[in-house]
C-alpha cells in the first residue's frame, strides 16, 4: 500500500482495516494527538503521585501507579486514542497501516525503524525501591533469543519525595570484581551493597547504558525515555518473591564498563544550549533525540520548523501553548501531560502561559543516520 508522498494535501487516504474516513485520517495526522490518560503500570514499588500530578481521582483502594506509559506502541501498555465519534484505537494498531505510519511517524522514520513506534516515554513514581536490574544490549538480547530488542535509558529527575532516600545505585563500586559479584549472587546476598550510590537532586539527568546494574530507591519522580522495549532482568528484589532473571542477567552484564565515580561521570548528562533560541539538548548514545523547550512569556516564544518526523512533547514545568504556524490548531500542555505531534502536523510555535512558574517541556524524537549514498 505504498504511496509516493504522504504529505500531499490532495491525497485521499483509505487505510485498510479501520473504517477510517478522510476526516478521521486528518484528525490522526494533521493535529496533535492527546492519548487517554491513566495508562498506568501498577508495579508494587509505585505510589499515588502520578494520579495527583495528572489531576486523576484516587483513594486508598486505588492501585498504585509506578509508571505512566505516556506515548507507547508497546504491546504491554499501548497508548489509546479517543476518536471524535467515541471509537478507541491503539497507537500500535494504527501504525500497522503503512499510510498512517508514514503520516504519523514520518517516511524516513518508517524506512529506518519500521512501522512500530520506536521509543517509549514514561513518567515514573519510585515510591519504594525498584529491583536491582539491568537491560541487555541489542546484540545480547538477540543472542539470548529474546523477541524484544535491548535498550538503554535516559532518566530525568523531576521531583523528590520529602524524607525519602532518593538515590540511584549505578554500576559496581570501585574494586568490586566479577568474582566478588558472582559469588554474592550465588549466596543470594543483597547485592545493592556492591553498587555505587548516587544521591539525587531534582533536574539531574542520567543515561543508563545497557548491561549496567542499577536501582532507583524510593523517593524519585522522573521521566524515563528509552527505545521501545520492556526487556528487564531482575538480579535482586528485596525478598519480594517476583520472578528473577539471574542467568540472563549475568550473560548481559557489561564487566568492561567503568565503575564507581568514573561511571557516574560517564553517565551524568547536562543540558547544552542549541543554536535555536529556547532549545537545549542532552547527548545520547543511541537513536534517542532529547531536547528541552524553554518557553517564555509575552511573545518570547520558541519556533519549531522544518519538521519531517514525529515528536513527543512532555510538560515538565508550568504550562505551554502549542500553536500551528498555519493557525489551524492550538493545544495546551501542562506538567504531567504529553502530546504526540505527527510528522504531518506541520511546524509550530511554543509559548509559555504560566505566569508564576517556568514553562518547560521535553521534545523527544529519534535521530536518523545520514545515508552514505545520499
Amino acid at each position: 500500500m505504498g504511496i509516493k508522498n504522504t504529505n500531499s494535501v490532495n491525497q485521499k487516504l483509505q487505510p485498510q482495516g479501520f473504517g477510517l474516513s478522510q476526516q478521521d485520517v486528518d484528525f490522526l495526522t494533521k493535529l496533535p494527538i492527546r492519548f487517554i490518560e491513566g495508562n498506568f503500570a501498577n508495579y508494587l514499588w509505585g505510589g499515588y503521585h502520578l494520579y495527583a500530578m495528572k489531576g486523576l481521582l484516587y483513594d486508598k483502594e486505588t492501585p498504585v501507579a509506578a509508571e505512566s506509559w505516556e506515548v507507547s506502541g508497546h504491546r504491554k501498555y499501548p497508548s489509546r486514542i479517543l476518536m471524535p465519534d467515541g471509537r478507541i484505537f491503539t497507537l500500535r494498531d494504527l501504525l500497522k497501516d503503512r499510510q498512517l505510519a508514514g503520516l504519523i511517524l514520518g517516511d524516513a522514520v518508517v524506512e529506518h525503524f519500521g512501522q512500530d513506534f520506536p521509543i517509549l516515554v514514561k513518567f515514573i513514581d519510585v515510591h519504594q525501591h525498584m529491583s536491582v536490574h539491568l537491560h541487555p544490549s541489542h546484540k545480547v538480547a538477540k543472542a539470548l533469543g529474546e523477541n524484544e530488542p535491548g535498550k538503554e535509558e535516559v532518566f530525568i529527575v523531576l521531583d523528590l519525595h520529602e524524607d525519602a532516600e532518593s538515590a540511584l545505585y549505578l554500576g559496581l563500586k570501585d574494586n568490586i570484581s566479577r568474582r566478588d559479584f558472582e559469588a554474592a549472587i550465588k549466596r543470594e546476598e543483597n547485592i545493592l551493597d556492591l553498587l555505587h550510590k548516587i544521591h539525587l537532586s531534582a533536574g539531574e539527568i542520567f543515561r543508563i547504558p545497557s548491561g549496567v546494574l542499577h536501582c532507583w530507591t524510593g523517593g524519585s519522580i522522573a521521566i524515563e525515555i528509552a527505545e521501545s522495549s520492556d526487556l528487564t532482568y531482575r538480579m535482586y528484589d528485596f525478598l519480594r518473591q517476583r520472578q528473577m532473571h539471574i542467568k540472563k542477567g549475568l550473560a548481559s552484564l557489561d564487566y568492561k564498563c567503568n565503575q564507581g565515580a568514573a561511571l557516574k561521570k560517564q553517565c551524568k548528562g547536562k543540558w547544552e544550549t542549541m543554536l535555536i533560541k529556547g532549545l537545549d539538548s542532552v547527548v545520547t548514545h543511541n537513536a534517542l533525540k532529547v531536547e528541552r523547550i524553554r518557553a517564555g512569556l509575552n511573545g518570547d516564544s520558541v519556533k519549531i520548523c522544518k519538521r519531517d518526523k514525529f515528536e513527543v512533547l512532555m510538560g515538565i514545568e508550568g504550562a505551554i501553548e502549542v500553536e500551528s504556524l498555519k493557525k489551524d490548531w492550538l493545544v495546551h500542555l501542562h506538567k504531567g501531560s504529553s502530546l504526540l505531534i505527527p510528522a504531518n502536523a506541520g511546524d509550530y510555535l511554543v509559548r509559555g502561559i504560566d505566569l508564576v512558574n517556568k514553562n518547560r517541556a521535553l521534545r523527544i524524537s529519534v535521530k536518523i543516520p545520514i545515508r552514505e549514498d545520499a
